[in-house]
């Protein structure tokens, strides 16, 4: 599967949840509608990044829809705001 693609896992991490950088988003446990959306927009180039851009290209619908279920499916390290002052 697409999912376990070296090059996703290269940059995010095997679960997501381990960015090389820190700008790059932890994807594990993320909404997955959101990541498919935000992968189908950078494959129709509405979305732009140097790095994903080009990875999404050549993306299948289904591979999308691969994609967002593994990495939705992954443990979250996500945390929201609230309550923080």
């Amino acid at each position: 599967s697409k999912a376990t693609n070296q090059s996703c896992i290269d940059c995010h991490g095997a679960d997501g949840n381990a960015p090389i950088d820190p700008t790059y988003p932890k994807l594990g446990g993320q909404y997955g509608d959101y990541l498919a959306h935000a992968l189908q927009a950078y494959r129709a180039g509405d979305r732009q990044h140097m790095l994903m851009t080009p990875q999404a290209k050549d993306l299948s619908d289904q591979d999308i829809a691969d994609l967002a279920a593994y990495f939705g499916s992954r443990p979250s390290q996500l945390r929201d705001l609230h309550g923080v002052k």
